[in-house]
């Protein structure tokens, strides 16, 4: 019986979705920079049709490698920022709302936050100025 149960989640955990898997902050490198990932506010992730996980410690740095093609866009499933708001949540980056501002401290000086909600991003941009965007149009831009 137990044999079964386990042969069954196997084969159910093989036939998922690809999705975003935990991001182990001050262990974690960047994919792209090769920096320490330790603010949970600037974390993403880009993940591949086959599974494959990308992390990232700033936004700036999810657009360049995105840019770069190390990982052609064909091949790309998704791509996940942290709510800058609720750093424990994650939004897909077609969803995510992004605030732009020289005064956002992101660790690469990336001056990029993500949001669930444009109201949270409304909120910081009162602190920080700047301009609230979508990441088809903002991560291009930052990307090249």
């Amino acid at each position: 019986m137990l044999a079964a149960a386990l042969l069954a989640s196997t084969l159910t955990a093989g036939c998922s979705e690809p999705a975003p898997a935990a991001i182990v902050y001050d262990s974690d490198a960047c994919d792209h920079c090769r920096m320490t990932i330790a603010a949970p506010a600037f974390a993403a992730q880009l993940v591949t049709r086959t599974g494959k996980r990308y992390r990232f410690d700033d936004l700036a740095c999810l657009a360049a490698f995105a840019s770069s093609g190390r990982v052609a866009a064909q091949d790309i499933h998704s791509i996940w920022l942290n709510d800058h708001a609720h750093p424990e949540a994650r939004v897909n980056v077609e969803d995510a709302v992004i605030l732009v501002s020289e005064r956002i401290k992101a660790p690469m000086n990336g001056h990029m936050a993500a949001f669930a909600s444009r109201d949270d991003a409304a909120a910081l941009r009162v602190a920080v100025g700047g301009t609230i965007g979508r990441w088809a149009d903002i991560g291009k831009r930052a990307g090249s």
